[in-house]
């Protein structure tokens, strides 16, 4: 499970007014929520940076796509223009860019991509041809997109007890850090740094536990009634 605290060194990402910076905030919930996790035996997480340095998203992505990710969560903090505006919020993938990223993939071949041996063993054949290998790569795209959607839903379930909710549906995006084809993944918009009253909150410990506490349990009980679905199904 890789969890991925949003900017970081010389990206201090959404700044307010008060001089807040969201790189501060996602680090800290970050941290929190990978000390959670860790105490499961369900998961092994791990940062993308441990600290206030500067990670580039090519980096960030070269991680997922060379490891045997389970999943990747992106934790940010939202900004607007308009002060009033506030809720958390989901993003995943959009299919476009997911169709272009495998599409490439495959024309390209240049990446060193971790995939499962089955699939690996059909991507890296000569004889297979584009149309066998991107047919499997887009069931496993949607496969993932399931994954994301439903456990969405765990999520909003948990943040809805604590914050309000920007949209109650998971939002889609073109967005480089869920862009890596071998990996579920979702980007957590926590609030919005820009709203008064949502930043006073964001910047307490107390509220950064909650916020971790609740993705920790969303997570823990997704992982758990996927598993014991599968094991009635077999």
């Amino acid at each position: 499970m890789v969890i991925d605290p949003g900017h970081g060194g010389q990206d201090p990402g959404a700044v307010n007014s008060l001089g807040l910076q969201e790189k501060k905030i996602t680090l800290k919930i970050a941290i929190k929520l990978k000390n959670l996790l860790k105490n499961s035996d369900l998961f092994y997480p791990v940062l993308t940076r441990n600290d206030d340095s500067y990670v580039s998203l090519k980096k960030r992505k070269n991680f997922v796509k060379n490891n045997h990710v389970s999943f990747l969560i992106s934790i940010h903090v939202d900004s607007s223009k308009k002060k009033y505006v506030s809720g958390a919020s989901i993003w995943i993938a959009a299919n476009d860019r997911m169709h272009r990223e495998i599409n490439n993939f495959i024309k390209n071949k240049k990446e060193n991509i971790y995939f499962p041996k089955n699939i690996q063993n059909v991507i890296q054949k000569k004889k297979y041809d584009f149309f066998l290998k991107k047919t499997i790569l887009d069931l496993q795209f949607n496969n993932f997109q399931k994954m994301e959607i439903n456990l969405s839903k765990y999520i909003f379930q948990q943040f809805k007890k604590i914050v309000k909710l920007d949209k109650i549906h998971p939002n889609y995006a073109s967005l480089g850090i869920l862009s890596a084809i071998n990996t579920p993944s979702m980007l957590i918009e926590t609030g919005f740094i820009t709203n008064f009253s949502e930043e006073k909150k964001l910047r307490t410990n107390e509220y950064q536990n909650k916020i971790a506490n609740a993705i920790y349990i969303a997570l823990k009980n997704y992982f758990q009634d996927t598993f014991l679905s599968n094991l009635r199904d077999t």
